[in-house]
């Protein structure tokens, strides 16, 4: 497994410089989730915050190593039309565009016996340690 070092400092510089082109034109679709890496004794995962979407509108797909989550989500439509076309937005946050992430999986793990579970807007990817890589004990004499 590949390790990044966490720079805190340069992902705030990220974020800003993708918060300035956004406010230049809301076109750009340059929003993607949040998301966390972990592991313990038995599986790796990866967390992802998708508050207010469905499962439905996220795919998620393993292919040679490399997971892939893409998800296309449209505004709520409004029943009454007359409300739709008198809203003024003064703070509009809530992105309803598409995003795609990727991430290079570690080669220790079960590809194809991935677990996929959305709950409470944090969707969950899991995938099972081979026996091989796990830990283990070893007696000393």
């Amino acid at each position: 497994m590949t390790l990044t070092r966490y720079a805190p400092f340069d992902m705030q510089i990220d974020r800003l410089l993708n918060d300035a082109v956004r406010a230049f034109d809301q076109d750009v679709a340059s929003w993607a989730p949040a998301g966390n890496a972990w592991e313990d004794t038995d599986t790796f995962g990866i967390d992802l915050a998708l508050p207010g979407w469905k499962s439905e509108d996220v795919n998620v797909q393993v292919d040679k190593g490399v997971l892939t989550v893409e998800g296309k989500r449209e505004e709520t439509k409004s029943d009454d039309k007359d409300e739709k076309s008198s809203r003024r937005y003064h703070v509009r946050e809530v992105n309803t565009a598409s995003f795609k992430r990727s991430f290079r999986l570690p080669t220790n793990l079960q590809w194809d016996k991935a677990d996929a579970a959305f709950t409470d807007g944090i969707l969950t990817v899991k995938f099972p340690k081979r026996e091989d890589a796990k830990p283990r004990q070893i007696a000393v004499r």
